[in-house]
């Protein structure tokens, strides 16, 4: 997993105008090269005898997300917290179409993000006014 959240990262957006290009082409390149390794943790973890050591993993898992939003929060100029729950978001969107290839969940999961972001974009310019 720590290749994958890697991969994430090194895709990042850099800019707040490259958050298109991200969520164009990181849910299909997420499910391209880490998709068998969802399903795989899928199976394992939603097993009741694995669930505990689950919990665990998604424990860490929050922690990275956390460190990530801190990361881009200053790359892109956006509170970490609004970027912690889209990727929150994002990524479920991302593991759910690795794992069931469902392009309409996948896009509709995009547009809502897609529109908080507008709605965050028109609230900072009716702020500056």
């Amino acid at each position: 997993m720590a290749k994958a959240k890697d991969h994430i990262i090194a895709k990042a957006p850099t800019s707040f105008e490259d958050i298109k290009r991200f969520l164009n082409e990181k849910p299909y390149l997420t499910a391209k090269l880490h998709g068998k390794k969802y399903r795989f943790m899928y199976h394992i973890y939603s097993s009741p005898k694995y669930r505990e050591q689950g919990k665990e993993f998604f424990k860490g898992v929050n922690v990275h997300y956390k460190e990530y939003a801190n990361e881009l929060s200053n790359k892109l100029g956006i509170p970490a917290d609004y970027i912690q729950g889209m990727t929150y978001i994002f990524v479920r969107a991302c593991v759910h179409y690795a794992l069931f290839e469902d392009k309409e969940y996948l896009n509709l999961q995009l547009n809502a993000i897609r529109s908080s972001l507008k709605a965050y974009i028109k609230d900072k310019k009716e702020e500056r006014k």
